[in-house]
């Protein structure tokens, strides 16, 4: 809509999650394969991809904040982020751009969810193996919700992605207590 017609093409050629640059594709500039695990995180699709994510981002923002500073949620956030490309790299499709903030928000859910005890009630008789278990059962669970809705709408979501920042997310979240 604005800029020279071709921006979009050209962002996505050097921001967007490639997995083949990471195992020898030809890159645009020296460090694109490692750029490209925050860069994903920017570009989008069109407009609603992007409204549906930053509502998303909003709202759970203020949650995480709740028990978190702001700089520690960015970090998880992130962290969130470079988890979920790591996981579309090894399970996702080659040859295949992925682009969208959902695999750092699917790790701000993971991060809520374990914050606010959502997973399990009581944290004092819940060990660390039974918590593991319930969020690799939950990530399975998302999976599923991923692929129905794929064949029920249409939808092209990278289920790697969502899993991995889900998982990157609570994992994070267990092991650097909350404020």
């Amino acid at each position: 809509m604005l800029g020279p017609h071709d921006l979009r093409s050209t962002a996505f050629r050097y921001g967007a999650f490639q997995s083949d640059l990471i195992s020898g594709g030809k890159v645009l500039f020296e460090g694109q394969s490692f750029t490209i695990f925050v860069t994903y995180m920017f570009l989008h699709t069109g407009l609603q991809h992007l409204v549906v994510n930053m509502i998303g981002l909003v709202w759970l923002w203020r949650l995480i904040l709740e028990q978190r500073s702001a700089g520690d949620a960015a970090l998880l956030y992130l962290m969130s982020g470079v988890g979920a490309a790591l996981v579309f790299a090894l399970f996702g499709p080659q040859h295949t751009a992925m682009v969208g903030a959902s695999g750092g928000l699917f790790g701000l859910l993971g991060v809520y969810g374990v914050d606010s005890r959502l997973f399990w009630s009581d944290v004092n008789r819940t060990g660390l193996l039974q918590k593991v278990g319930r969020l690799v059962l939950i990530a399975v669970i998302l999976v599923l919700s991923d692929l129905v809705s794929r064949v029920a709408i249409g939808t092209s979501v990278a289920w790697q992605a969502h899993t991995g920042g889900f998982l990157t997310g609570a994992f994070a979240a267990l092991i650097w207590p909350r404020r």
